[in-house]
């Protein structure tokens, strides 16, 4: 969400990055990832209408959660004329099987080094600040 983030996401890798507080959020997605066959969302709301934009014909569009909103201002025409595949996922459809895996899969990786979280710590009285 900040300018600081986004260059940590450059460095962690990301192929782009775009900040979400300007006009034409569907002209940067489409500039940035022309032809996308897959939008994984964790926002929701007005960034991921934008995002779809991007998407190819059949494209897969995978919502995971809804912190820019509830609600997403998705044109009919969008989902209709790109045939795209929207769909949910939840961690909470795992079975007990299916979590243990995936937790030793992270926790491997992470002690092979393989796997960081880049983080600061700052105090919770700064939580708004820090967020």
């Amino acid at each position: 969400r900040s300018e600081r983030g986004r260059e940590r996401a450059l460095r962690a890798g990301a192929d782009a990055v775009i900040a979400l507080d300007t006009n034409d959020l569907a002209e940067q997605f489409r500039d940035a990832a022309p032809a996308a066959d897959l939008l994984l969302d964790p926002l929701f709301g007005p960034p991921a209408a934008a995002a779809a934009q991007a998407l190819r014909p059949g494209g897969r569009w995978v919502n995971l959660g809804g912190s820019a909103g509830e609600t997403c201002p998705i044109t009919s025409s969008t989902l209709r004329s790109r045939s795209l595949r929207l769909s949910g996922y939840t961690n909470n459809e795992l079975s007990t099987q299916q979590r243990s895996e995936a937790i030793s899969t992270v926790a491997h990786l992470a002690a092979q080094g393989a796997l960081t979280v880049d983080h600061e710590v700052a105090p919770l009285a700064d939580v708004a600040e820090a967020w």
